[in-house]
């Protein structure tokens, strides 16, 4: 409620209510709008006791930007703060779900073919240096299964050319920019795969993820520190799969 929490009489003058909707006038544009998160950002989220913040979210919005742009170096600084920080790396995760869900990634990939040109170029060139013999040993130990999900692989169907077809599971880099043997390498669906994108494990596989199991994630922490020792293939004249 800004500088008058003590509800002082200039506190009132900004607060009223119009046909039993209680309404607040914004401290800067002296807007009057209904007192509500669509139009004011609260104080504090877990303690909503606190209130409203004095200005609407417009305002709000346009300050901090005015003050991004004088104070760019700060701005960039705690940006990488917060993009590390657990915070900022669930944050990331739910828009990243959120512009999947309303076709926003489409749209997007839609508007700049280019850069999807130069993306799918570049994942032209991460070649996986897994024999058959490999693969089938690395699907076996998650039990020809999604590493993440579960999902076994004659459930994995997919729509290709308006047929749905079962699909065999992706070889999915768990460090993108990893290895390309087994020591770098789980089943995955065409889900998780996609959704997973460029992000770590620790950032994207955790207990935010619906699919998340503590088992699953010991399992795949086993299999890339250890496990897979134990299924490469010495000799590999068996054929190269590449991606």
């Amino acid at each position: 409620m800004g500088k008058y929490t003590k509800r002082s009489p200039k506190f009132f003058e900004n607060i009223r209510e119009v046909d039993g909707i209680k309404e607040r006038r914004c401290s800067n544009c002296q807007e009057w709008f209904p007192e509500t998160t669509e139009y004011f950002y609260m104080i504090n989220k877990k303690k909503p006791e606190k209130g409203f913040q004095a200005e609407c979210k417009k305002c709000a919005v346009k300050r901090t930007m005015k003050y991004q742009k004088v104070n760019i170096e700060k701005t960039k600084i705690y940006r990488s703060k917060y993009n590390k920080s657990k915070k900022g790396k669930i944050r990331k995760i739910r828009c990243e779900k959120i512009r999947g869900e309303n076709g926003k990634n489409l749209e997007w990939q839609r508007n700049n073919k280019d850069k999807m040109l130069e993306y799918r170029t570049k994942r032209q060139h991460k070649k996986h240096n897994i024999n058959k013999i490999e693969w089938n040993n690395c699907k076996e130990y998650f039990n020809n299964s999604c590493a993440y999900c579960d999902l076994h692989h004659k459930e994995h169907l997919v729509k290709r050319n308006g047929k749905i077809i079962n699909m065999d599971l992706h070889k999915e880099h768990v460090d993108h920019e990893g290895k390309n043997d087994l020591s770098n390498c789980v089943p995955s669906c065409q889900s998780c795969n996609s959704k997973k994108r460029k992000l770590s494990i620790e950032e994207w596989y955790n207990d935010e993820n619906e699919n998340y199991t503590q088992e699953r994630y010991d399992r795949i922490q086993k299999w890339l520190q250890e496990d897979y020792k134990q299924y490469i293939v010495i000799d590999k004249k068996e054929k190269v799969y590449n991606k």
